[in-house]
C-alpha cells in the first residue's frame, strides 16, 4: 500500500511511512537482545508522551507477542514499550537507578504473574502428579509373573525410554502449532515402540528363562505407555482419570486394609482391576489419536534436528529409569507422585527469570535474582519430596527402598536436568544424567549396596547438574 487509498468517495488517507531505519550495533553484540530495537524506536520513544505510544508503533512494525517473547525475552508489546519509554525518559527513574524496587522483589518472591506463558495451574500438576503415580500402585495389585524379573525390568527400561522420545516429537509439533501433526505422531510411535518391543521381549524371556506370561506383561506396559503418553502430551489428563480409577479403587482398598491388618484385594481381582484400566487407558488414547493421517515422512532438516533431539530425550528417559529403579521401595511412589509438584516449580522457576530478565537493571542484579528463585523453587520442591517420601515410611514402615535422604538427592539430580531441557540445553541434560546412571552401574558392578550407590551417586549428580542449571539461568539470551 504505497499509494493513497480511497475508501470513500472524497476520503483519502495518507501513505503508510517508511520502515524505521535499522541501526546496527557497532563493535559487539549487545547483551541484551532489547538494546537494539531500543536504538532502532530511539526517535519514537523520545517524542512519545505515554508508553501506549511505543506499544502501537511496535504492533505497527507487525511484531507480534509471540516474536517479541523469542527475540527480545519480554512478555508482551505492553511491557517492551513501557520498557523503551522509560530507557528514553530516565528523568522519571529513581535516582539511584540500580536497585530493582522493593514493590518487583515482593512480586518475584510471589512468583511470576498470571500473564506469563510459564503459568501453570497449581491444580493440574498435582492431578499430572498423581496420573503419574497410580500406575506404580498397578505392580503392587498384580504382580508380575513369577521368574520373570529381568524381562519386566526390559520393558520397563525399554517404554520408559521410548515414551520419552515420542513425547519430546509431540511436543515440538505442539510448540510449532500443530495439534494434529503431534496426535499423528504420537499415535505412530506408540503403536512402533509395541510392535519394536515384542521381539525384544521374546528374546528377553527366552534368555532370562522367563515364562510365556512375562511377554503378555511387558506388551501390557507398552501399551500403557504409549496411551498415556499420548493423553499427557495432548493435554488431556482427565480422560486418563477414568481409565485409572480401578486401580485408585484398588490402592485405597490395599491401604485401607493394610493399617487394620486385614488382606487386600484376592489376587484375581487386582490383576482385574489393572486389566480393566488398560483396557480403557487404550481405548481413550485411541479417540484421542486413533484418527490421525497417514505419515507423510518429512526429511527437511528440522526434521531431522527433531529426530536427533528425539534420540536424546530417550537416552534422557533411560538414564533417569536406571538411576530411579536402581532401589526400588514404597518411598520411590512418592517421587513418582512429586512429578507433578517438580512440573510446578519448574515453570514457576522459568516465570520468575522471566520477571527477572524483564525488570533488573544490571547483570549483577539478574543473576542474584535467578539464583535466588532457583533456590526457593529447588528447595520448595525438596521439601515435597521429603514430606511424601516421610509419608510412605509411615504407611509401608520397615519397608525396603531408598531412605528420605537418598530419595531427595535423587530428586534434586532429576529437577536440575528437567532444568537444563527447558533451557533447551537436552544434550547437557541427556550427558548428564547418563554420566550418573553409567556411575551407577560401575558402583553396583563393583559390589556396592543399591541403595547406597544411588545415595551417593544422587548427591554427586545433583551437585553437578544444578552447577550446570546456574550458569545456564544465568545467562540472559537464554530466556529468549
Amino acid at each position: 500500500m504505497s499509494g493513497f487509498v480511497e475508501l470513500v468517495r472524497g476520503l483519502r488517507l495518507d501513505p503508510v511511512p517508511a520502515a524505521l531505519p535499522r541501526v546496527a550495533v557497532r563493535d559487539a553484540v549487545a547483551q541484551d537482545p532489547a538494546e537494539e530495537i531500543a536504538l532502532r524506536f530511539a526517535e519514537v520513544a523520545e517524542r512519545a508522551v505515554h508508553a501506549l505510544e511505543l506499544v502501537a508503533a511496535l504492533e505497527a512494525e507487525g511484531l507480534s507477542d509471540r516474536q517479541i517473547q523469542q527475540r527480545y525475552g519480554r512478555r508482551d508489546a505492553f511491557e517492551l514499550g513501557e520498557e523503551l519509554f522509560r530507557r528514553a525518559h530516565p528523568e522519571g527513574q529513581r535516582a539511584s537507578g540500580g536497585a530493582v524496587p522493593k514493590r518487583v522483589r515482593l512480586r518475584l518472591a510471589r512468583g511470576p504473574a498470571r500473564a506469563s506463558a510459564w503459568g501453570v495451574p497449581a491444580s493440574r500438576s498435582a492431578l499430572r502428579g498423581v496420573l503419574f503415580a497410580l500406575p506404580g500402585l498397578a505392580f503392587v495389585l498384580a504382580g508380575r509373573p513369577p521368574g520373570s524379573l529381568w524381562c519386566a525390568g526390559a520393558a520397563l527400561l525399554f517404554c520408559w525410554s521410548w515414551s520419552q522420545g515420542v513425547a519430546h516429537l509431540g511436543y515440538l509439533r505442539l510448540g510449532r502449532g500443530e495439534p494434529v501433526a503431534a496426535a499423528e505422531c504420537l499415535a505412530r510411535g506408540g503403536v512402533a515402540g509395541v510392535v519394536l518391543w515384542l521381539p525384544v521381549a521374546a528374546v528377553a524371556a527366552v534368555l532370562s528363562g522367563s515364562p510365556p506370561a512375562a511377554v503378555g506383561y511387558a506388551l501390557g506396559q507398552g501399551l500403557y505407555f504409549a496411551s498415556a503418553t499420548a493423553l499427557l502430551v495432548l493435554g488431556r489428563e482427565r480422560a486418563l482419570v477414568g481409565p485409572l480409577m480401578p486401580v485408585a479403587c484398588g490402592a485405597l482398598w490395599l491401604l485401607g486394609a493394610r493399617p487394620a491388618g486385614l488382606p487386600g484385594p484376592p489376587g484375581p481381582v487386582g490383576v482385574g482391576l489393572v486389566l480393566l484400566s488398560l483396557v480403557l487407558t487404550v481405548r481413550a488414547g485411541w479417540r484421542e489419536t486413533g484418527r490421525a493421517a497417514p505419515w507423510r515422512g518429512s526429511t527437511g532438516r528440522r526434521e531431522r534436528l527433531a529426530w536427533r533431539e528425539a534420540g536424546q530425550a530417550g537416552v534422557f528417559g533411560l538414564a533417569v529409569a536406571v538411576l530411579t529403579l536402581a532401589d526400588v521401595g514404597p518411598t520411590t511412589v512418592a517421587l513418582t507422585l512429586s512429578m507433578g509438584g517438580a512440573e510446578w516449580f519448574l515453570a514457576r522457576c522459568r516465570g520468575a527469570t522471566e520477571l527477572a530478565l524483564g525488570r533488573a537493571a544490571a547483570a549483577r542484579e539478574f543473576h542474584g535474582l535467578v539464583v535466588g528463585a532457583l533456590l526457593r523453587c529447588l528447595g520448595g520442591y525438596l521439601l515435597l519430596v521429603a514430606g511424601l517420601a516421610w509419608l510412605a515410611e509411615r504407611i509401608w514402615p520397615g519397608a525396603s527402598g531408598p531412605g528420605v535422604g537418598g530419595l531427595t538427592a535423587l530428586a534434586a539430580a532429576i529437577w536440575s536436568a528437567q532444568l537444563l531441557q527447558s533451557l533447551g540445553l537436552l544434550g547437557r541434560a541427556a550427558l548428564g544424567v547418563s554420566a550418573a546412571a553409567l556411575a551407577l552401574v560401575v558402583t553396583r558392578l563393583a559390589g556396592a549396596e543399591a541403595g547406597t550407590a544411588q545415595a551417593w551417586v544422587g548427591v554427586v549428580a545433583a551437585g553437578a547438574l544444578f552447577a550446570l542449571a546456574v550458569l545456564a539461568l544465568a545467562t540472559a539470551t537464554r530466556h529468549r
